[in-house]
């Protein structure tokens, strides 16, 4: 779903803030919590997220999880007041530094943080053939394929009712918006499981590993797309791969698809 306000500001990231602020007005909230993936940043934003002063409420998704002795390099939850303009600036540099790393996911959500910040959590954790893992939804080059294309209607119900907009960056650092169902007054469901994969549904998350990797390869060059419908066309070339039980060298599988007459098919406009 695209946000759309007249005269927005264009350059980034003023106008994915502009985005922001407009969207929570219309659902009658000032404040926006961002999940920050810090895998492989070269420090921990914890110590300057905790001088921030008023302070920001916010909350490791990987406490009390197998994960707690990495917690300097997990998803931090933090909720933003953007009546403060030290939150707001916090987000402007955020958004400036960590937004073309895909690194962040940000949700419009009425729920208490405390509830929010144990859902989200709760959400994190998967299951396939009887084994747990951790489920990257926080990675915002995940997220809309997760969405879209991954989860079945009860998985998905279960993301979508957390908040009322979520909202990243895409490849081509462009905003984009999903709608969820979290109303004004939102009913605190029960905390979710794990989210139980079959394996059919877990390979798809190789098929994604797969389309990211070939982005990084020559064979974008003939695509002659934006980022983001590069990586749309190479996702569907390496679930299509997969589906005809293809085992050779993925780049040539492509290179093949390349030379044949006709459009690229992608699976997301």
């Amino acid at each position: 779903m695209d946000v759309e306000k007249p005269n927005l500001d264009t350059t980034m990231p003023k106008f994915w803030l502009e985005q922001i602020a407009y969207t929570g007005a219309e659902v009658g909230l000032h404040h926006v919590d961002l999940l920050l993936d810090q895998t492989g940043r070269p420090a921990s934003a914890m110590p300057a997220l905790q001088r921030i002063n008023p302070e920001v409420p916010w909350f490791s998704l990987f406490s009390g999880t197998p994960e707690e002795p990495l917690m300097e390099q997990g998803p931090l939850l933090m909720r933003l007041d953007l009546q403060q303009w030290q939150h707001k600036a916090w987000l402007e540099d955020l958004i400036e530094r960590a937004g073309n790393d895909s690194r962040l996911l940000l949700l419009v959500s009425p729920r208490p943080f405390e509830d929010l910040s144990s859902t989200l959590r709760a959400l994190s954790r998967m299951s396939v053939g009887g084994q747990s893992g951790l489920l990257r939804y926080y990675d915002p080059r995940i997220f809309p394929w997760l969405i879209a294309d991954i989860l079945n209607p009860q998985q998905r119900k279960a993301f979508l009712q957390v908040a009322s907009y979520w909202s990243w960056l895409d490849r081509d650092r462009r905003p984009q918006w999903q709608q969820g169902t979290c109303s004004a007054d939102p009913q605190v469901p029960d905390t979710p499981g794990p989210v139980e994969f079959t394996d059919a549904q877990y390979d798809l998350f190789g098929c994604i590993s797969d389309a990211q990797r070939l982005m990084t390869t020559q064979v974008t060059e003939g695509l002659g797309m934006d980022r983001e419908q590069q990586f749309s066309q190479l996702y569907a070339w390496a679930r299509k791969a997969a589906e005809e039980d293809y085992f050779g060298e993925l780049e040539h599988y492509v290179a093949r698809q390349l030379a044949q007459p006709g459009p690229a098919q992608g699976l997301k406009e």
